[in-house]
């Protein structure tokens, strides 16, 4: 759900919010790794169904940001939904996989490692 100030940028732009229904939905990013090859390790930005129907997104850290902890954060994780993109395309932070608060065109941010910016 938009913030009031982000409901009048929404509104002078000419954009019509998401419904809750449609906010509640995944990203909809193509799955690209579904069915590897036997013995195929992912590789950055691969993404696949899980046995649920959840997107999943393979995520290698990028920025100077994760050095330190960058093997421990290798891994899958859930595409976000449509309401946080609405939210983070509206604000001037987006989050990473690993939840840290980013700038929307750090290479780590969500919005970044989807192709939106």
């Amino acid at each position: 759900m938009l913030l009031p100030e982000q409901q009048q940028i929404a509104t002078a732009f000419g954009y019509e919010p998401l419904t809750e229904a449609e906010g509640q939905e995944q990203y909809p990013v193509e799955c690209c790794f579904q069915d590897p090859l036997k013995g195929q390790l992912p590789y950055n930005g691969a993404v696949r169904k899980n046995k649920k129907g959840i997107l999943m997104y393979y995520w290698i850290p990028k920025g100077r940001n994760y050095k330190e902890e960058q093997e421990d954060l290798i891994g899958w994780y859930e595409v976000p939904t449509m309401e946080d993109i609405e939210e983070w395309t509206f604000d001037s932070c987006c989050l990473s996989p690993a939840g840290d608060d980013v700038e929307p065109d750090h290479p780590d941010s969500w919005l970044s490692l989807l192709g939106i910016i």
